[in-house]
């Protein structure tokens, strides 16, 4: 914790530091922090995809589909939200990767297990290659920031519109292709954020934009190697 001199009102203010501001040792940890939630939240959302497949959960969420896909945002907001408040964080976190699972996993189920597993490693390789350039160059990708976010509404505008009206499978594939250079892209700069803006308390809120940066690319990578089907 820093303090401030507020000229408005005479006062010294406490400002948090952020990671890249904090001594090394802080700097490792939140990073191993992050990185190590991050990978428990990938388990966590396998463990909810098991539970899914086993148990009638998979069926009730197919016979409300779409409405049980949409419902993810509503798990996006919450668990963000909850991202930074000590002693609900994991459980957002958590909560948030389990769920996941449960909801895509009869989706996963459609395709074969090589398939699957071909996906699961290319999104590995994507991740990973893009997750070491920014450690590597240290750049700061913040400036991509907003055309990320125009990107974003306009995939999930589209994609709506796709589900409810036009129902193209053609459009699903190409959709697809964008999400994966959307998502790049997100990787970039949700990496950047970890180096450089996120202060000490933001390792779930990190390990959360990660993550999903990680499952859309999976998903979108999944969805591609089924063609137009």
């Amino acid at each position: 914790m820093n303090q401030q001199y507020d000229q408005s009102t005479g006062a010294l203010e406490n400002t948090r530091l952020t990671v890249a501001q904090s001594p090394v040792e802080v700097r490792l940890n939140f990073i191993r922090k992050t990185y190590a939630l991050f990978t428990a939240g990938i388990l966590m959302s396998i463990i909810g995809g098991a539970v899914s497949l086993t148990t009638p959960l998979g069926d009730m969420v197919l016979s409300l589909a779409p409405w049980s896909f949409l419902s993810i945002f509503l798990f996006v907001i919450a668990a963000s939200a909850l991202s930074r408040t000590e002693g609900l964080n994991y459980v957002a976190l958590f909560g948030f990767t389990f769920v996941t699972g449960v909801i895509f996993a009869p989706i996963v189920a459609f395709y074969s297990p090589a398939v699957v597993g071909q996906a699961a490693f290319l999104t590995l390789i994507v991740f990973g290659s893009l997750t070491g350039y920014a450690f590597a160059s240290r750049k700061d990708f913040s400036y991509l920031g907003g055309f990320l976010f125009v990107g974003l509404i306009a995939l999930i505008l589209g994609g709506l519109a796709n589900m409810f009206l036009f129902k193209s499978g053609g459009a699903s594939y190409w959709m697809a292709w964008i999400t994966v250079f959307l998502f790049s892209g997100f990787v970039l700069y949700d990496t950047s954020q970890i180096i450089h803006r996120y202060d000490e308390r933001g390792y779930c809120a990190a390990a959360l934009s990660l993550f999903l940066d990680f499952f859309n690319l999976f998903m979108a990578i999944l969805r591609i190697f089924g063609g137009r089907n």
